[in-house]
């Protein structure tokens, strides 16, 4: 260590007990924003200076200005012998923009006044700042953080007092000058040097202390019919036969999908306590397996995990692999010790086929043919079929933006975000001449699925959850098959009962154009 070395480390300790810790943590865990597009100028540590955060830098200067002006540390002439102020009679200018900070004029004079001085603290920083012994630094995250930035903050105000006062100027020495060009030198070089050993498990104690779990929802890219939930991607492949669902891979998980290529939806749960069990009543499979995190960092969309290494359990739940157009699936993450892979729900071919099972025979649900129907409307609707009526019978029952298409033997009437078809007095005139029927649902899954007979309406309730639904023989077989306690296409099977009960056969290509002009002209 050399003389100047030993001179700047041996007034830190002094200098870094004046620096309050808020402040100092600020700066000891501060990560340079990126350049947001103004006009910078000046050496690296002006620059730094304007991009490190006003009040910080206020506060700082504020707990310093007393005592830089008390140091009298003066480098040894050799170190600044390379510095000369700008030739007697030389003019420059400095720009001040109003309202700025009170650090930053003192330090662009400096520059101005004696070209070089700022490199050259800098450098001499970078080079001693190897010498400051922090193995010892202990406590919280905060505390840790505390002294790094206290720690190199006093490295610079010694190595800036020190340099400026070998000068002599009075511009040199402005103790608002010191401070500035002190923060800028270290918000410049402190991102570069690493962290006290004990800062790495005072961060993560803090993560997890500050962690309570999180929800969120995703489009997942799917390659190869699988989806990855993992910290880094690699090239493992994925044994989904004791699942048939999901599998560990490295740093995270594989789910295997229906899907061979694209996006598939899927919402996310972290919870930091063991679930219940298992939710399987609306999901087609449903297994969980045992995962190691090594970091803690793996994502998926704008949502990840805890933020730390260790065991974890997941148990997902899919629907729709076996070529339903509502396919999708639920993760839901909390940290446990490792166990077996365990399968809660079995009952699609995908999975049943991956694990070596006989793969049950394939069913057709009797909504299918409708979901086209339901997924074009979507968001709110209904759905009205009328038997002995044409269009002129039925256009004054609804407004205006209503669509009526002729069927064989009556009249479907489609209403996008409007409900006249589920009033009561409105079917009872529908089915003046015979029968009518409609499905109503809207954005906050509200429903109403009625049937009229002859001028009377002999059902109409809301269908989820629903199981009873009277004692109507034409009602029932119209209902038959169709389970309204599983929410999967719900709507498709209201238009499936409406058009059972009427016996309607619905034109696809007709109503598609008709839905299309009402479309068009919203």
């Amino acid at each position: 260590m050399g003389e100047f070395e030993g001179l700047i480390t041996a007034a830190v300790p002094s200098i870094e007990a004046l620096i309050p810790p808020d402040p100092a943590a600020e700066l000891g865990r501060y990560e340079p924003q990126r350049w947001n597009g103004r006009h910078e100028h000046g050496t690296p540590a002006r620059r730094a200076l304007d991009r490190f955060p006003e009040l910080t830098a206020e506060r700082l200067f504020g707990a310093l200005e007393l005592g830089v002006a008390e140091l009298t540390l003066t480098a040894p002439a050799d170190v600044v012998a390379g510095l000369r102020p700008i030739p007697a009679g030389s003019s420059f200018s400095i720009v001040s923009a109003n309202g700025q900070s009170a650090l930053k004029k003192p330090v662009d004079l400096v520059a101005a006044v004696h070209p070089g001085a700022i490199e050259l603290i800098t450098e001499q920083v970078r080079s001693t700042a190897a010498l400051l012994d922090l193995s010892e630094a202990d406590g919280d995250e905060a505390a840790v953080a505390a002294r790094h930035g206290a720690a190199h903050l006093a490295l610079a105000v010694a190595t800036a007092t020190a340099v400026l006062r070998a000068i002599g100027t009075p511009i040199a020495t402005d103790p608002a000058a010191i401070v500035g060009i002190a923060i800028g030198v270290t918000a410049l070089l402190l991102p570069e040097i690493p962290k006290p050993p004990a800062y790495g498990r005072a961060l993560l104690e803090k993560r997890r202390g500050e962690y309570t779990g999180s929800y969120w929802s995703a489009n997942a890219p799917v390659f190869d019919h699988e989806f990855l939930f993992v910290e880094e991607p690699s090239h493992s492949w994925a044994d989904f036969a004791a699942t048939g669902l999901v599998a560990a891979v490295n740093t995270g998980f594989a789910v295997r999908t229906g899907t061979a290529e694209g996006t598939v939806p899927v919402s996310v749960r972290v919870t930091l306590d063991v679930p219940g069990g298992p939710e399987i009543s609306h999901w087609d499979e449903v297994a969980e397996v045992s995962f190691t995190a090594e970091k803690g960092d793996a994502k998926l969309g704008r949502g990840g995990m805890p933020p730390w290494p260790g065991e974890f359990r997941v148990r997902a739940h899919a629907r729709g692999r076996d070529g339903d157009d509502d396919e999708r699936y639920e993760l839901l993450i909390w940290p446990a010790p490792h166990s077996e892979p365990v399968v809660h729900r079995k009952t699609d071919r995908v999975g049943h086929l991956l694990r070596g099972e006989p793969a049950p025979e394939v069913r057709v649900a009797p909504e299918a043919g409708f979901r086209w129907l339901a997924k074009l409307l979507e968001v709110a609707a209904t759905i009205t079929v009328a038997t002995g009526l044409d269009v002129d019978d039925v256009v004054d029952e609804f407004e205006e933006d209503a669509i009526a298409v002729e069927i064989d033997g009556g009249v479907i009437v489609i209403e996008n975000n409007n409900y006249r078809g589920s009033q009561r007095d409105v079917l009872e005139r529908l089915s003046r001449n015979g029968k009518a029927a409609s499905h109503y649902w809207n954005v906050n899954r509200l429903t109403r699925l009625s049937f009229a007979r002859d001028g009377e309406v002999v059902s109409a309730q809301e269908v989820l959850n629903q199981t009873e639904f009277g004692d109507d023989q034409e009602v029932l077989a119209a209902l038959d098959g169709l389970d309204f306690t599983d929410f999967r296409h719900l709507d498709a099977k209201g238009i499936t009962a409406v058009v059972r009960f009427t016996g309607a056969v619905i034109p696809e290509d007709d109503v598609r154009a008709a839905i299309d002009e009402l479309f068009s002209t919203l």
